[in-house]
């Protein structure tokens, strides 16, 4: 193995309590009459984009108020979540600093791929007390053109790593990052969070909730 690639933020940290307060906050700000509880908001984020989720939830059941656009609500979301996430000292998810530690001993290759803001990427950073520099590359929103599931982040990182797919292995939190990293021809171990915990990760190798468990990932970091 030459690469292991983290793909969402939520493959680094616990993020999704913080996203779905900040999406009830920014409703609650703007008057909108939704209220997204936990069992809804599992099933709404099946599908990546919070500004195409805004605007899919009001073309099905309505609630936005006239001239405000799901744009402005997806602007104030993220700017109540980076607030939230300024103020908070996010752990990392399990296993996390344990695949860091052994890839960089083993001399294996960091990327993170992520079609989120940059913004985003170097608040959770930030609160989760990790240095970007232990990455080889991290990708942003602005670097591709198509979110996941399309694979065009993944092939992004492995022409930036200048590995090969069958070289790397893919970290994910949701089953359209597994479609990403498959679709690019990478093997994804799935590891999924409570809000995640119900999606298919059957293209998925395995799936953990704990990376120092992968059997995958052990044969090479612990060989």
């Amino acid at each position: 193995m030459r690469a292991i690639i983290f793909g969402g933020i939520g493959t680094i940290a616990n993020t999704s309590y913080l996203q779905r307060k900040a999406f009830n906050a920014a409703f609650e700000q703007l008057s909108i009459e939704w209220h997204w509880g936990e069992d809804e908001y599992r099933r709404l984020i099946v599908e990546t984009g919070g500004e195409s989720r805004i605007g899919q939830y009001n073309e099905k059941y309505g609630g936005l108020p006239k001239g405000i656009l799901p744009q402005q609500v997806h602007e104030l979301k993220s700017n109540l979540f980076h607030n939230f996430m300024n103020n908070s000292k996010l752990p990392l998810r399990q296993g996390v600093k344990w695949v860091i530690d052994h890839a960089k001993f083993n001399n294996i290759k960091l990327a993170f791929a992520t079609t989120t803001s940059r913004k985003n990427i170097d608040i959770l950073l930030s609160s989760t007390g990790l240095d970007p520099s232990i990455f080889d590359i991290i990708s942003n929103r602005a670097l591709v053109d198509a979110p996941k599931p399309q694979p065009e982040v993944y092939n992004y990182c492995l022409n930036k790593l200048n590995v090969g797919a069958h070289n790397s292995v893919a970290i994910e939190d949701a089953s359209s990052g597994v479609e990403a990293a498959v679709s690019a021809g990478i093997k994804c171990v799935a590891f999924p969070n409570e809000f995640t915990a119900n999606h298919n990760y059957l293209d998925a190798i395995e799936k953990t909730g704990d990376l120092r468990k992968s059997s995958y990932l052990s044969a090479f970091l612990t060989s």
